[in-house]
């Protein structure tokens, strides 16, 4: 693992072997982290080893979970030979990677950016917020479809301190060009949710750079922003209706649909994210 730095940023560098691939390719969920290894979901016993190797100046690598049937889960991640560089934590779901093409990139960014505690590296807390990211992974894996979900950390290993996805899109946009330019995701088809911090951080990301993302889900937040991408857009009894606020972005041409559900709390409405909805939003793709 080599790092080098650019822009004043600090860039890991991950180069996949033709020995190391057979071993990489069998991991479910991984993240690659600040100090440069691998690992399944960083649950504490892996936290060790990983520690361990680290201590010995080794990256480890290891295996997803079997299915019934003894074979490694068909959301296995198979990376392509060659050289990757990420500025900061991502956690990697490949969702039937067998099939021919291009895959869909789907992007989630993580709410409780604001709780310091949840950027260790070794919790999983980071995707705990909410349940909206497993429903639409497995809706992708359920529906056949090929996919990569991006989950990446609101960290800047810089910049301890950042508490604002809107802070890390470059990092971020960094990751997703590196997917695009090795030919593994279809750059038309990049489709962005979050929720609460990280909904806030869809409205940003979709405001900002509507030239990415085809489509959006912005969750449990009040930030809404003038975009020209479709948004759905949904919030509970622990945010304030936003009506008006849609209605005004409506009437100039924002193409966002809205429901306020105060039959839930915060991050409940993760269960709008339902089959027809899921079906709609990856629907879109751009020009």
């Amino acid at each position: 693992m080599d790092t080098n730095s650019g822009k004043g940023i600090m860039k890991r560098k991950v180069v996949v072997s033709e020995c190391a691939h057979n071993h990489i390719k069998s991991c479910n969920t991984l993240i690659y982290n600040k100090i440069g290894f691998l690992s399944n979901r960083c649950l504490w016993p892996g936290a060790v080893m990983g520690l361990a190797l680290l201590m010995a100046g080794c990256r480890m690598v290891t295996h997803g979970p079997k299915s019934a049937s003894g074979c490694e889960d068909t959301c296995a991640f198979a990376m392509p030979v060659g050289e990757y560089n990420y500025n900061l934590p991502c956690r990697i779901i490949s969702i039937h990677p067998e099939q021919e093409g291009k895959a869909v990139l789907f992007l989630w960014l993580h709410g409780g950016v604001k709780v310091r505690n949840a950027h260790d590296l070794f919790m999983e807390n980071h995707f705990d917020y909410c349940e909206a990211d497993d429903i639409i992974v497995n809706y992708l894996r359920e529906n056949n479809m090929k996919a990569i979900a991006l989950l990446p950390i609101c960290y800047k290993a810089v910049n301890p301190k950042c508490i604002s996805w809107d802070e890390c899109y470059d990092d971020v946009k960094h990751i997703i060009d590196d997917f695009v330019d090795k030919g593994l995701v279809d750059k038309r088809r990049i489709y962005l949710a979050g929720s609460s911090d990280g909904g806030n951080g869809a409205w940003d990301y979709a405001a900002g750079h509507p030239d990415v993302f085809a489509a959006v889900i912005a969750m449990s937040c009040t930030d809404l922003k003038e975009t020209a991408i479709p948004v759905f857009f949904f919030n509970t009894s622990d945010e304030p209706d936003c009506t008006a606020e849609v209605e005004a972005l409506t009437r100039k041409g924002c193409p966002i649909r809205y429901r306020h559900c105060p039959e839930y709390s915060h991050g409940g409405d993760a269960a709008e994210c339902t089959d027809e909805l899921l079906r709609t939003y990856f629907g879109y793709s751009k020009p």
